[in-house]
């Protein structure tokens, strides 16, 4: 009996530790999933890539594959060159990585580009708005030019007028005394 009681306990040690090795099937497909596309980007294949990511991120979360799924995501989303969309789909990628996985180690490093993001956007608002700036400033800076070539000719023909008057005022004074 108590081999029988130590044999089962044996049994019942060794299947906890199968089962505790055996992963989840979903977990072990994220976690492959996560490999392949660890694979594409190597081998330059973003887009392929981008695709096998995203569906991580839409299946169950799985912690620490899903959260590197959003921070890869993240720089992927900011290689695409539609500035204003790849900066709003980066920053809410990581805004995810931030709220649902605190505890990640991929959180400091979204911190960090999350922080460079939101200075890239104020830049990029400054600069638009110093772009219009400076555009106001050519348009007045034209019609100034405009109002002055203006000036200038009305000046160039009041002149002109003048002289003529000094003309006729000498020619009267010269008719009066003869």
């Amino acid at each position: 009996m108590k081999r029988f009681i130590a044999l089962a306990s044996i049994l019942a040690g060794l299947s906890g530790c199968a089962t505790t090795l055996s992963l989840d099937p979903n977990v072990r497909e994220q976690q492959q999933k996560l490999t392949e596309a660890k694979k594409l980007l190597e081998s330059n294949k973003t887009v392929y890539a981008k695709a096998v990511l995203s569906d991580i991120t839409t299946n169950p979360v799985v912690a620490g594959v899903t959260d590197e799924a959003y921070f890869r995501l993240a720089l992927l989303n900011l290689e695409a060159g539609q500035q204003r969309f790849s900066t709003s789909k980066a920053g809410k990628s990581l805004d995810t990585v931030l709220s649902k996985f605190s505890s990640s180690s991929w959180t400091p490093h979204a911190i960090s580009l999350k922080g460079l993001l939101d200075d890239y956007e104020t830049v990029v608002q400054e600069k638009a708005e110093l772009d219009k700036s400076v555009r106001n400033l050519k348009n007045a800076n034209a019609a100034l030019t405009n109002a002055n070539a203006s000036l200038t000719k009305e000046n160039t023909d009041l002149r002109q007028d003048m002289e003529k008057l000094k003309k006729l005022d000498l020619e009267l004074e010269m008719k009066k005394k003869r």
